[in-house]
Parts: C-alpha cells; sequence; structure tokens
C-alpha cells in the first residue's frame, strides 16, 4: 500500500494544493493540520486527516508511515527548530521512502548584484533564515530530504490583485529591495517533478524568472484593474511584522539551475506578470 502514498505535514496553502494535484492523479493523502474541523470539509473525503500542533505528538506515527512512499513537511521553524523533528525523529529515521522539506529562500544572504542560483552556499542573515537552515541540515541528516527553497508565494486567494479590491494593498519603498516570487501551481508542478525524478540532498530553488520591488508587483496589478495604486510608504515608517520587515530588507535575484535543466519543468508562470494576469482572467471567470 505505500505506491503514490504521500504523507505531508502542514495542510496549508502550499501542502493543500501539492496533495490536491496527486489526488487527481490517483495518490492517496494522508496529511496534518491544527484545525481538522476546519479542513475536512474542504478536502476529498478519502483523505485522512490527522491533527498535530507544535509541542504534541502524533499517536502512532510509525503506523502511518509505514503505508506512506513519499513524506513532506511545509512547516515553518519554530525558534530554530523544526517541530516535527523535535517530536518524531525516532519515527522520520526509521522511514525509508522518498522525503522532501519546503523552505525559504531567506537562507540566502542579500546580493544587490548578478543570481543567487542552488550552487551558491547560503548565509542566512536573519533569526527566521536561521532557523530555516538549521532545519534543513536537519532533514538532510535524519531522511536524506530534498529541499525546496521557495520565493514569496502567491496565487488564488493570496494576490497584490485581490489585495488591491481588498483595500489592504500597500507599496513600501526600501531602496534596492528586490526578490521574486512563484505562483502556488508552480511550486506543486516543481515538486511533483522531483518526486518524479528523485536525488536525495538535492536542492530546489522554486522561483520565477523575473525578480522584481514589491511596489512594482502592486503598481502592474493595479493597471490591470485599471485603478490608481496605493501611495508608496517609506520602509522607515511603515508598520510591520518582523517576519514582514525580513522581506522587505531583502536584495536577492534568484534563479534555479535544476528546474529547467535537471527536472525538464517549464513554469506556468514564469514571471509575475504572467501570474497576476491569470489570476484576474479566473477571477473573472468565476
Amino acid at each position: 500500500m505505500r505506491d503514490k502514498h504521500l504523507f505531508i505535514f502542514g495542510l496549508g496553502y502550499v501542502g493543500q494544493h501539492l496533495a490536491n494535484s496527486l489526488h487527481k492523479d490517483g495518490w492517496r493523502i494522508t496529511g496534518t493540520t491544527r484545525t481538522p474541523e476546519k479542513l475536512i470539509p474542504k478536502v476529498p473525503s478519502d483523505w485522512h486527516i490527522i491533527k498535530f500542533e507544535d509541542g504534541e505528538k502524533i499517536p502512532d506515527l510509525s503506523s502511518y508511515l509505514a503505508q506512506a512512499s513519499h513524506v513532506i513537511t511545509t512547516i515553518s521553524a519554530l525558534a530554530g527548530y523544526d517541530p516535527v523533528l523535535r517530536m518524531h525523529e525516532a519515527e522520520m529515521r526509521a522511514f525509508s521512502g522518498w522525503a522532501g522539506y519546503v523552505s525559504a529562500t531567506s537562507v540566502y544572504q542579500d546580493q544587490e548584484n548578478g543570481f543567487i542560483d542552488e550552487t551558491v552556499s547560503p548565509i542566512p542573515a536573519t533569526p527566521r533564515g536561521r532557523s530555516r537552515l538549521a532545519a534543513e541540515h536537519a532533514w538532510n541528516a535524519i531522511c536524506n530530504a530534498e529541499i525546496f527553497r521557495v520565493a514569496g508565494i502567491y496565487g488564488p486567494n493570496r494576490n497584490a490583485i485581490l489585495a488591491l479590491q481588498q483595500g489592504n494593498a500597500r507599496i513600501i519603498e526600501k531602496e534596492g529591495q528586490i526578490s521574486n516570487r512563484i505562483h502556488q501551481t508552480d511550486i506543486s508542478k516543481i515538486i511533483i517533478a522531483a518526486m518524479a525524478k528523485p536525488r536525495p540532498l538535492r536542492i530546489i530553488n522554486l522561483c520565477d524568472q523575473k525578480p522584481a520591488a514589491q511596489g512594482d508587483v502592486v503598481r502592474y496589478a493595479a493597471s490591470l484593474l485599471g485603478i490608481k495604486p496605493p501611495e508608496p510608504i517609506a520602509f522607515e515608517d511603515a508598520e510591520l511584522t518582523a517576519m514582514a520587515r525580513s522581506f522587505y530588507v531583502s536584495k536577492r535575484r534568484l534563479r534555479s539551475v535544476i528546474i529547467g535543466p535537471e527536472l525538464g519543468v517549464s513554469l506556468s508562470f514564469p514571471t509575475y506578470k504572467q501570474g497576476l494576469e491569470s489570476l484576474l482572467k479566473r477571477q473573472k471567470n468565476n
């Protein structure tokens, strides 16, 4: 029963889309969430949903993993440790299938000129990035996991068009700020391709091909809607969470030497412009 059976820690925005994509191809899905009561009505009835919160153990996890061919986690590292491995290191050491860890590009240092690809050694400058890198190392050591370093995530229900329509969009101006994004569809596409061509310990940057400042994305979304973009706010004057602040100070142009050359994947949305155009078209058709 292990063939095409994914166990996924964290059925959130990324996890649900990945699981849905695989389920349509005949995969069995077992996954965790903090709120099963909210998730269960939204997913196929044959998914097996387990409650998992940081600091709690999943009863008899070994029996679930014994049925799984693949395991992936989308759960963020917390305060320098990985919550899954903190509670279930022994079970994961015993797991013999494919393993993946969804990380973030915050593990990289700023680099104003040139591009950062998978051959560049990470030197995180923020606590969030250091926690992510520590979790990567742990998943490597324990499971020989493949690492997916994901850029800024957008897609249905999470994008600049929707933020403008809801009155939540802001343009935060920070000189030199630049980063990449990746559409939800392409995240699943890349991970599934990696699962089909596994290589333990491989690192993949999940990013589009057009790095841009945050304000450029919002302005383009506004142009698609035919509205005036919000007035820019200086970074120094903006009220931001620590996580948001780390995003706005980033100066990274990312690319991948794995997605196309090794996996043979062509992005569905190679730039944020194509992604936003598709999202607006989808919204109008619904």
